[in-house]
């Protein structure tokens, strides 16, 4: 606990303005779509926008701010040029507000990796953003059990895992590299906020994360945890609110569960399979080029009864906004990105080197797993921000090497 607490109480000098200024209120933001929470007179929306549209709204401000005063960013924009071009166009052809929201959103991460790269990195750096970002997880974790020990609902329960996973890769990988057990302790910590709230798919990607995270080079290590990590998945499977939220019937066995989840009567897809009929006529009339930024929302609304909604498949939602060419294009910068950080990868002599690539070159896996059942293309200050972020954080390390300072 006292190493704790020092941790916590550390400060560290860093010289350079900028960069406190654009990594503190990226996770202010984050902190902004809770203070309703937090805060339980706030109101729960401001100006028409609730916490967390006020919150990418403060980032994209932010990146406005800082983005026309950064020097040599080494973030690989030309594999995502096709797709920021393709989406400028497509808000152009077919404009709608929500279409120009969703167009931003879909940019700030990216943005944020930019900026991220034109900064160079330090052991004291990154020092502090681990522990800035400790801050902010410890911050929603009190949240959390506050909320669930009286409610039984927690502040955020779909995304709170996202921002937490990020978290637990880090620590997971410096767990891997230094062989410090502390870290690993941390990741199971986080693992109880999925667990007990039942995000079925943050608990999947949890177990990928601790199974296959890239920080652990050895064959022996991931054969071994390959098997905890497939006991650990029993104990999910077979816990009783798993099993509850997973099947009708409310009791089901593995064999149940493949890849056709939307086709599967036995399991409870939460009322996508209608989403995903409803989308069906305009996938089939427009296929290729998409039915225009938020054009989803359109439909689903009307569904739903709300004012706005969600399809929960960002493959789903990006194909029919965009089509099979606009899905193409942002598989291309996610694949090519991704190859292109495992390549630098095996350049890394320094520890905290193969922590940050590690880490992020398993976050990858969560990222397309959570694209499947939500938006997190959306979520900007759960996740992209932060994984866009440490993307930034690897090219400028690969490019620049390490600083002093």
């Amino acid at each position: 606990m006292r190493k704790v607490i020092d941790f916590f109480r550390t400060e560290v000098y860093i010289p350079d303005e900028k960069f406190k200024f654009f990594f503190r209120w990226m996770f202010i933001c984050s902190g902004i779509a809770y203070l309703n929470y937090a805060i339980p007179f706030a109101p729960d929306t401001l100006f028409g926008f609730n916490w967390t549209g006020i919150a990418w709204i403060v980032m994209l401000c932010i990146i406005f701010l800082v983005i026309f005063r950064i020097e040599r960013p080494t973030f690989p924009f030309y594999f995502w040029a096709p797709w920021v071009i393709y989406m400028i166009g497509s808000v152009i052809a077919s404009y709608s507000f929500v279409g120009l929201q969703l167009t931003f959103q879909y940019m700030i991460p990216i943005l944020v990796g930019v900026i991220a790269s034109s900064f160079s990195y330090s052991w004291p750096k990154i020092f502090w953003l681990f522990q800035q970002l400790s801050k902010l997880v410890v911050f929603i974790y009190v949240l959390f059990l506050a909320y669930y020990l009286t409610t039984g609902y927690a502040a955020h329960m779909p995304t709170t895992p996202m921002i937490f996973i990020v978290l637990g890769s880090i620590c997971l990988g410096s767990y891997y590299v230094l062989k410090q057990k502390f870290y690993l302790f941390i990741f199971f910590i986080l693992f109880i906020m999925p667990f007990v709230s039942v995000t079925r798919m943050a608990l999947l990607v949890f177990l990928v994360t601790f199974v296959f995270h890239f920080s652990n080079s050895s064959i022996r290590n991931k054969i071994i945890y390959g098997f905890l990590g497939l006991g650990l998945g029993l104990i999910v499977f077979t816990s009783e609110g798993f099993q509850k939220k997973t099947f009708f019937e409310g009791d089901g066995e593995l064999s149940e569960i493949g890849l056709d989840l939307y086709d599967n009567e036995q399991l409870n897809n939460n009322g996508r399979k209608a989403w995903q009929i409803s989308l069906a006529p305009g996938l089939a009339a427009n296929p290729i080029w998409g039915n225009g930024p938020r054009a989803d929302n359109a439909v689903l609304k009307d569904i739903i009864g709300e004012g706005s909604a969600e399809a929960h498949n960002d493959y789903l939602s990006v194909t029919y906004n965009y089509g099979a060419f606009g899905l193409t294009l942002l598989l291309i910068g996610i694949i090519s990105t991704f190859l292109l950080i495992f390549k630098n990868s095996f350049a890394q002599t320094n520890p905290l080197g193969k922590i940050i690539f590690g880490s992020v070159l398993t976050l990858f896996f969560g990222y397309m797993l959570f694209m499947a059942t939500d938006n997190i293309l959306k979520y900007t200050i759960f996740f992209p921000n932060y994984f866009y972020a440490l993307i930034g954080i690897t090219f400028s390390i690969h490019k620049k090497g390490w600083s002093y300072l």
